[in-house]
């Protein structure tokens, strides 16, 4: 086989990508380091009903919300490419810790479902780079080491480009006169269809400036040492920092959880005991939840928002009221 039928080969191979967990953290430096490439992808589609519920069916009680709904995406994508990718992430640093299923979810696929898988892992604190990382995935598609730099490196620069545009949407959000709303949860929640955005979508409803924390630059993520200085969770730290940063420039914050996520459990506590300044609630989403009483609370949230807005909410003579007991 020559090296030229080699490629075509390669090239024509279809890699499937969950749109789930992993996926929302870097969307368009994997789409691009496949490009690349030259190399075919099959993204599944938007969360939907039947790739929720395949997800629940999939998953043990225990699962955390978000990994239930990335077991959907696996089974959706499953017939539809030749391997579907789904990495090893453990850590990015010192103290730069992802969650557990982050690095479990491969073994979890695989000792589920009866489908073909492409991997690489990033766990810094034992030398394995993302560029590492990124190489020996090239690798394992059959690309030299030189090729697959040269495509990590292509995709490093899309995923800047776009952060550097949502740096810019959320500079020109703050700028703004509406009601505005710090959300605050994880990437994977955020732009799911089935937890964050309809959060965002009801938000935005009701007349809101929606600021996703998630999507801040890195000037926002830093300052999560007066939450906590011995938390090593990642992602969390960069959304404590992003509070840090922005509660003073915002009216109120909507935290989004999905039960039970254990990183967010503490998260949530540092929050609670230490942000005071800024009106919060936090909801933590489960598959029994459902839309009405989000819709209820958040209605509820931005009328208390609002009030205290406009002035009028100091005047009610029940602002603070005791209750009493009968």
């Amino acid at each position: 086989m020559t090296i030229g039928e080699i490629c075509r080969i390669i090239q024509s191979m279809k890699i499937g990508i969950p749109r789930a967990l992993f996926y929302h953290i870097n969307p368009k430096m994997w789409l691009a380091y496949f490009e690349k490439l030259g190399v075919e992808v099959v993204l599944s589609p938007e969360t939907n009903q039947k790739i929720f519920n395949d997800g629940i069916a999939l998953s043990i009680d225990e699962s955390c919300l978000s990994s239930k709904v990335f077991m959907g995406h696996v089974k959706w994508l499953a017939g539809k490419c030749d391997k579907i990718f789904i990495p090893h992430i453990e850590s990015f640093g010192p103290r730069e810790n992802a969650c557990p299923k982050f690095s479990g979810m491969y073994d979890i696929v695989k000792n589920t479902l009866d489908v073909p898988l492409i991997s690489f892992n990033i766990n810094a604190n034992y030398g394995f780079s993302e560029e590492k990382a990124y190489i020996s995935l090239g690798k394992q598609l059959g690309f030299s080491s030189k090729v697959s730099r040269a495509a990590f490196l292509y995709a490093i620069d899309a995923q800047e480009n776009f952060q550097k545009e949502q740096e810019r949407i959320i500079t020109k959000q703050l700028e703004s006169s509406n009601l505005k709303v710090l959300v605050v949860s994880h990437y994977y929640n955020t732009h799911d269809e089935y937890i964050g955005k309809p959060i965002i979508r009801s938000l935005k409803k009701h007349g809101a400036e929606v600021i996703l924390a998630c999507d801040a630059g890195v000037a926002y993520k830093c300052g999560h040492e007066r939450f906590t200085s011995t938390s090593t969770w990642k992602f969390g730290k960069e959304l404590l920092g992003t509070v840090n940063q922005l509660k003073d420039k915002v009216d109120g914050i909507v935290v989004v959880s999905t039960f039970p996520c254990g990183p967010d459990s503490m998260l949530n506590d540092f929050l609670r005991l230490e942000q005071k300044t800024v009106p919060m609630i936090t909801l933590v989403l489960d598959e029994l939840q459902g839309q009405t009483g989000v819709e209820t609370r958040i209605e509820s949230f931005i009328d208390i928002l609002s009030f205290e807005k406009l002035g009028d909410f100091l005047d009610r003579e029940d602002r603070f009221e005791p209750e009493v007991a009968i």
